[in-house]
């Protein structure tokens, strides 16, 4: 059972960056509104708007939940689980999986939009399931401090599949002082690699652990070793990581901060400068984790790829800035790891405890 059988990114990832060719040359378009879209941004979770003559930037990003929401659409109906209760965890995913990325470039996110696309429109009618949703967006919106003015809801009959639907949203955010845009442009060797815990799988990964539900004789509803039901651990909610990176680039210097989300924990060399990221301590991976690995029978190294493994988001700063990084992280309540450092040499992800490589 591989996670590329589901989702392959060899397929996917060129189609990215053929669309960042084609549109390059869009970037200069917003100039005659005295807008400058900041080029460097490109290829990171999110996108950096100047306006020279003002002492902010904005940035946008738009980003879907994935097949999450299909977890709670079988759990809900069996008769021994909790009902719509499953879906106030799935408005606050989807939310998190745009403001999270927005964050990375050092953006505080205001504003964002849901896009609850449907293949039959009575799904919204259907036991209150669409209001669970609606408070799980309200939650997060309370959790980050951010409005959400707008929505859309498509039926897409023949698209969408008739018993569930798509979510995906967009997020608007505030860098301010300008001086907190971070793309990796002052990362250097020698930086420290600080991890932020994650609260379970978050929103990555989830096909195959949907594959890895389909193999247990009870389902979502199979209880690991603790007695935790798995589906429940696959349906707690992503951390909401804007108030404490933005607490970071208040308190310190920060060079570069990655969400770890699809590609697992490649993502932490996506800074475009080349360096080796040298992986010196690996928390260890919460049961939920050492379930999915045991039951789909994957590699370790297929698993760092797929699923975060307990890393929820990876922060580059000085060494000097550490204490302070972890001393903030501890005020908002989110456990925190050195996890290495930045080296010279070829661009690689090098986890040492693991013997884990990824160029």
């Amino acid at each position: 059972m591989k996670y590329s059988d589901i989702v392959d990114y060899d397929k996917l990832d060129p189609v990215k960056r053929a669309a960042i060719s084609l549109f390059s040359d869009t970037l200069e378009k917003p100039s005659r509104l005295g807008i400058k879209i900041v080029a460097e941004t490109l290829g990171e979770s999110a996108i950096a708007i100047d306006f020279p003559e003002q002492d902010f930037m904005l940035a946008f990003n738009v980003e879907g939940l994935g097949t999450k929401n299909m977890i709670a659409d079988s759990m809900s109906k069996n008769e021994s689980g909790k009902g719509i209760a499953y879906y106030e965890t799935i408005g606050k995913d989807c939310l998190a999986m745009s403001s999270n990325d927005l964050a990375s470039i050092g953006a505080d996110a205001f504003a964002y939009g849901d896009i609850l696309s449907s293949g039959d429109s009575g799904w919204f009618e259907e036991e209150g399931k669409a209001n669970a949703v609606l408070k799980g967006f309200r939650t997060a919106a309370d959790e980050i401090g951010l409005a959400i003015p707008c929505g859309e809801t498509p039926t897409l009959k023949g698209v969408v599949n008739d018993s569930t639907i798509d979510m995906a949203g967009a997020s608007i955010g505030i860098i301010k002082p300008k001086e907190h845009l971070t793309y990796g442009q002052n990362l250097k060797a020698g930086d420290a690699i600080i991890g932020l815990e994650s609260s379970g799988i978050h929103s990555n990964g989830v096909s195959l652990a949907r594959k890895v539900a389909e193999t247990l004789e009870n389902g979502y509803f199979t209880e690991m070793p603790s007695g935790a039901v798995f589906g429940e651990e696959l349906l707690k909610p992503t951390t909401l990581y804007t108030r404490v990176l933005i607490g970071m680039l208040d308190a310190c210097e920060v060079h570069y901060m990655s969400p770890i989300t699809g590609h697992g924990w490649k993502k932490i060399m996506r800074p475009k400068k080349h360096f080796s990221y040298k992986i010196d301590f690996v928390p260890e991976p919460s049961e939920l984790f050492k379930f999915l690995v045991e039951k789909s029978k994957v590699r370790e190294k297929e698993a760092y790829f797929t699923w975060n493994m307990g890393l929820g988001y990876a922060v580059m700063a000085p060494k000097e800035s550490v204490d302070k990084l972890l001393s903030v992280s501890e005020k908002h309540g989110i456990k925190a790891f050195e996890l290495g450092t930045v080296k010279d040499g070829q661009k690689k992800v090098e986890i040492k405890p693991k013997n884990i490589v990824f160029e």
